[in-house]
């Protein structure tokens, strides 16, 4: 039986040595020598330091360098140790397959292979590890032929020397020198040439980290082969053996792992990378001390907000002039996947609160008007399609009459609605796309006035490069990841954002310690030694926080929160993310201590900073008790201001304190001072105990206009027709009020008024005229007037 095993085995080796040979002036397919794909990508810091590699096709480290740039030793070595008649042998060494015959034949079985390098090659480029079978290795055996036959001697053993395993993921000598020596192949050694020339025969059992003994042991074996053929002499034999090898430790470790991933993603397929797989090292803009410097301080300070259910954190800080990335933390750990850390919370989508008001308001600005116009925070209500949209400050307050500049500085919401009203959601959004935000991919309509205070989804990213413009000026430039990509530095667009005047008058109000000191108070964590052009958000809910700070070198943007959505415990912009984005600017500007440390802004040409009414905020009379100081974007935006109209003088009957008309006598007319405020502002004017001017002429003058005036209509302003409430069964009933209010003609302030519910009183009130009512089931009239309903809405109460 084993005779006849025997005979089978001679007919069918005979059999498909004649087919093979039939087929072996078929060309050889040259595109599969091509390193397409096979180099693994180096990613490096600014400064040369490693931050990862990319592995290759084959799974593994990968350098394909030409055969000159190898050392000799090596070459020499890799012949000897694999293929001694390499230079000689048509692809298939006929000795060896001899050999190998007799070998497998008394076996039965494929015991010795034979491979030449010509046929590792050919097995390598052509399907990689395969079974050991007897037609697998006739097919390489006909394609070493037809390879060698095609391709010089060079460029074969080029291409074993960068494809070959020398096991830890390692493939090519170019890989190898550097990750056991720390060096590029020309450098190597004999012995170090010996040791990695030994490898490849099996990776795994010769691995230098895993067996070190038994890789010298095999080293010495290759040493021992070179001499015995008189490839090195004995002084060359003895040094090599006499060399004290030194393995530098395994490395490869990643670093700045969410900004690595974005990088490669960005890049796509490193496949088309030349004939040597060039480029092999991409070098990036990150500063990786900075980096470390970050991850650290993201670490200390969600420690510090565990308590308040704040899990994540993610952080990344531009250059503000080039919109350089220099760090780039996209968690608290990238490696913790119970956290799920590997997700990016630069690249996430989520709301960003407040933090887009900067940018209406510049669009508020570049539409006429100033820094000084004074913007209602009353209670108010909005149309909007599926009702009214009623918004709330932060802190559940109202601050009366507020200037553009203490509102956005104060960050407060009704401000920065009413000035998305007045300019449309529309034109808003417009501005905000853009910007760069291009992940508010919704209509307008889809937002509606709420996109003032971040109901659309932003990416941190996004946010930073849209900051990063602001500090430029207004100059827009993508966010840049390597020093391959263009340098933008020195080539300002010829389109900008926002004009320079708008763009410094915000980093100006952003930086304003006084004026944030309504929503913030005074030193807050927005506040450092030196200039910060500072903003916070907070999302709905508590779920994201935001805090972004800009100086002319740096932007720094810091989200807060958890990816699963899940509310932190009362954690807003500036108490979660902004004591991050304070440490960050610390780190950056590690020994400022006070302004002239760090470089601000130069007011650009035509910001002129001019006197105003601290109440109107228009240009000052000699009535008005206080003024300020406010910047303008040029002359003719301060020409065009009006006088204050709010401190005015009226003519007044000694007699009964009514307005005196032109008939008056003289002896009976008296010049007072009063607080002419527009309606809106008469409820937080009386609330103040101001003096506001007399509705009523003087019947003595005979000009009365007689009770027509005093028979001016209310108008109920809250709660608005048609309106339901919710009752929540959580909360108290007591608790669960709604407040009424109403519009007085001015000819009506010194009325007393009753408020009615189904018809019954339920308060009656002097100016303001405002009133609690608790809620009740059930569709309501909700009237008032003096003594009797003269105004009323229908309301329901669910």
């Amino acid at each position: 039986m084993k005779n006849s095993h025997k005979a089978l085995t001679v007919i069918c080796t005979t059999a498909l040595l004649a087919a093979g040979a039939a087929l072996w002036l078929v060309p050889f397919p040259g595109e599969l020598l091509s390193y397409d794909n096979l180099t693994s990508t180096r990613l490096v810091d600014r400064h040369g330091r490693p931050l990862r590699e990319a592995l290759g096709a084959t799974e593994g480290r990968a350098r394909a360098v030409g055969l000159d740039a190898i050392s000799p030793h090596m070459v020499a070595a890799t012949v000897h140790a694999e293929d001694r008649r390499f230079w000689s042998h048509a692809g298939v060494d006929p000795l060896a397959v001899g050999r190998a015959a007799w070998q497998n034949v008394t076996n039965v079985e494929i015991v010795s292979g034979a491979s030449t390098i010509t046929q590792q090659v050919a097995k390598m480029v052509a399907g990689g590890s395969r079974a050991r079978t007897l037609p697998n290795k006739l097919e390489e055996m006909v394609l070493a032929v037809r390879l060698d036959k095609q391709e010089t001697k060079r460029s074969i053993l080029e291409q074993y020397l960068n494809r070959a395993p020398y096991g830890n993921q390692l493939f090519g000598v170019a890989a190898a020198a550097s990750m056991y020596f720390d060096k590029p192949p020309s450098q190597l050694t004999l012995a170090e040439s010996a040791l990695l020339a030994g490898i490849p025969r099996a990776p795994s059992l010769n691995n230098p980290y895993a067996d070190f003994e038994r890789a010298k042991r095999v080293q010495r074996r290759v040493l021992a082969l070179m001499h015995e053929r008189g490839v090195i002499d004995d002084a060359a034999y003895r040094r090599a053996l006499d060399e004290e090898l030194t393995v530098v430790g395994r490395r490869g470790r990643v670093m700045a792992a969410h900004f690595t991933d974005h990088l490669l993603s960005e890049r796509g397929p490193l496949s088309r990378l030349g004939k040597l797989g060039r480029p092999q090292r991409i070098e990036t803009t990150l500063d990786l001390d900075l980096q470390h410097k970050v991850r650290g301080i993201v670490g200390q300070e969600l420690s510090r907000l565990e308590k308040k259910n704040v899990g994540q954190a993610a952080v990344v800080v531009l250059d503000t002039k080039t919109a350089e990335v220099l760090a780039w933390v996209g968690s608290r750990d990238y490696f913790d996947a119970e956290g799920d850390g590997a997700n990016d919370g630069v690249l996430a989508r989520r709301q960003p609160g407040s933090a887009l008001k900067p940018f209406v308001y510049g669009l508020y600005l570049e539409s006429g008007g100033t820094a000084a116009d004074m913007l209602p925070d009353f209670p108010a209500q909005f149309p909007a399609a599926d009702g009214v949209y009623i918004p709330e400050n932060y802190d559940r307050s109202y601050h009366g009459p507020v200037s553009v500049r203490d509102a956005l500085a104060s960050s407060l919401n009704i401000p920065a609605v009413h000035v998305t009203h007045r300019l449309g959601a529309e034109a808003v959004h417009q501005k905000l796309l853009a910007l760069g935000l291009d992940t508010l991919d919704a209509d307008a309509d889809h937002y509606g006035l709420g996109l003032a205070l971040g109901n659309g989804e932003v990416r941190l990213l996004d946010l930073a490069a849209a900051y990063a413009a602001l500090g430029r000026l207004g100059h827009p430039k993508p966010v840049q990841l390597t020093d391959q990509e263009p340098r933008t530095k020195n080539q300002e667009p010829k389109k900008r954002l926002l004009s320079a005047q708008t763009s410094y008058l915000l980093l100006d109000i952003l930086s304003d310690d006084r004026a944030r000191s309504r929503g913030f108070g005074r030193y807050s964590a927005l506040h450092l030694p030196y200039k910060v052009a500072a903003k916070t958000g907070t999302s709905a809910g508590f779920r994201d926080n935001w805090a972004v700070g800009v100086t002319p070198d740096y932007t720094v943007a810091v989200w807060a929160g958890n990816f699963d959505a899940t509310p932190m415990l009362g954690s807003s912009g500036v108490t979660g993310a902004a004591p991050i984005m304070r440490q960050v600017f610390q780190a950056l500007y590690p020994d400022a201590a006070s302004p002239a440390d760090v470089d601000w802004y130069e007011a650009p040409k035509g910001v002129e900073e001019r006197t105003v009414c601290a109440l109107s905020g228009q240009k000052p009379g000699h009535l008005c008790p206080s003024t300020r100081l406010e910047s303008f974007a040029g002359e003719a935006s301060w020409a065009e201001l009006a006088d204050c109209e709010i401190h005015r003088t009226f003519a007044i009957d000694t007699r009964n304190g009514l307005l005196a008309g032109p008939d008056c006598p003289d002896a009976h007319v008296e010049e007072r001072e009063f607080l002419d405020v527009p309606d809106d502002w008469t409820e937080w004017a009386l609330e103040r105990g101001h003096r506001l001017p007399p509705t009523q002429h003087s019947p003595l003058c005979g000009d009365d206009p007689g009770d027509a005036a005093r028979a001016a209509d209310l108008r109920i302003t809250h709660p608005m027709p048609g309106d339901t409430f919710v009752l929540d069964p959580s909360l108290p009933r007591s608790e669960q009020q709604v407040a009424l209010r109403v519009e007085v003609p001015a000819s009506r302030r010194d009325d007393t008024l009753t408020w009615f519910v189904d018809g019954e009183a339920v308060a009656t009130v002097d100016a303001p005229f405002r009133a609690f009512w608790k809620l009740a089931p059930g569709e309501h009239a909700v009237g008032v007037g003096r003594g009797r309903v003269e105004a009323s809405v229908t309301v329901r109460v669910e």
